[in-house]
């Protein structure tokens, strides 16, 4: 099975975070649409990428790659941010270090939603309940409800429950907990490259994106993703701007978790075809520097 030249992805999430499919069914996708060169970054974590490794296709490219979780002090207000590494070492005391640290609040954070559930249910169905992987980055209460609904768990318990996470806005727990500061150090002192993800997509005005992209350029920030499916090309050519002016690399991702209740974005072409990029200066950076390693199989 082989992949002739194609498009770039280097932003995709598997099962091992908020996605649906397994490192080697995400090769698969990125192969049949005609994408050669991939990156899986999951949130927080990079449990995915010995897999991504081992099974990557002939004549296709990879990086490691992760999304880290993290905030920013702007004028007084702390803004949420992604911010993707790519490149570095897996074995970087730097990267486990907050990983780690990520995947342990996450895990106080999802034993509060327990406790919560278990003081509103008398009968918790504690054999579905042990399935759940504690320290993931994801939908956790969707991921109870389901557990429930599994259990047998009567309706109108559970319409109290969805209402009250819809209500309270469970967000993965205690998300964003890292300085933004420190994970770009930590990136780069693990030898990768720091990308701002996703620009657009935190509903800022574009002064407040520029002002936090200035600030993160003294921060040492990398580059930007300035393709993205939820780009417009005004927006990229707007990023664009800001990259050609300040010297960063940029990149282009898709950003894409699953099929069934998506917006229809896809590995390698974005939504109706907007991204197909087939190269970045990043990616060219990632060669130039040997920062990748090549599907064998």
């Amino acid at each position: 099975m082989e992949s002739k030249k194609g498009y770039v992805d280097l932003h995709i999430h598997t099962n091992k975070s908020d996605g649906v499919f397994n490192p080697t069914e995400i090769i698969n996708i990125a192969f049949e649409n005609q994408t050669s060169f991939i990156s899986i970054c999951d949130h927080d974590t990079i449990d995915g990428i010995n897999e991504f490794k081992l099974n990557l296709l002939k004549n296709m490219n990879g990086i490691n790659g992760v999304e880290f979780s993290t905030y920013i002090n702007i004028n007084g207000k702390r803004r949420k941010l992604h911010i993707l590494g790519y490149g570095f070492e897996t074995n970087s005391f730097y990267i486990l270090k907050l990983l780690e640290e990520m995947k342990q609040k996450r895990i106080y954070a999802h034993i509060d939603v327990l406790d919560y559930i278990k003081s509103k249910i008398k009968k918790v169905p504690d054999e579905e309940i042990s399935k759940l992987d504690m320290g993931r980055y994801c939908w956790f209460d969707r991921e109870v409800i389901k557990c429930l609904e599994d259990g047998k768990v009567d309706k109108e318990t559970i319409l109290t429950l969805k209402k009250h996470f819809k209500e309270n806005r469970f967000s993965y727990g205690n998300d964003y907990e890292l300085n933004v500061i420190d994970v770009i150090n930590a990136i780069k002192m693990s030898g990768g490259y720091a990308i701002l993800a996703h620009p657009m997509a935190y509903g800022f005005q574009k002064n407040e994106i520029t002002e936090i992209i200035l600030k993160l350029i003294d921060t040492g920030i990398d580059g930007i993703e300035i393709f993205q499916s939820d780009c417009s090309i005004e927006d990229s050519m707007y990023l664009k701007s800001i990259v050609d002016k300040y010297n960063l690399l940029y990149s282009v991702g898709s950003d894409f978790h699953r099929i069934i209740n998506s917006d229809g974005r896809m590995i390698g072409c974005g939504i109706n075809n907007n991204l197909c990029i087939e190269e970045t200066s990043l990616t060219n950076k990632i060669l130039e520097k040997k920062k990748y390693f090549k599907g064998m199989k």
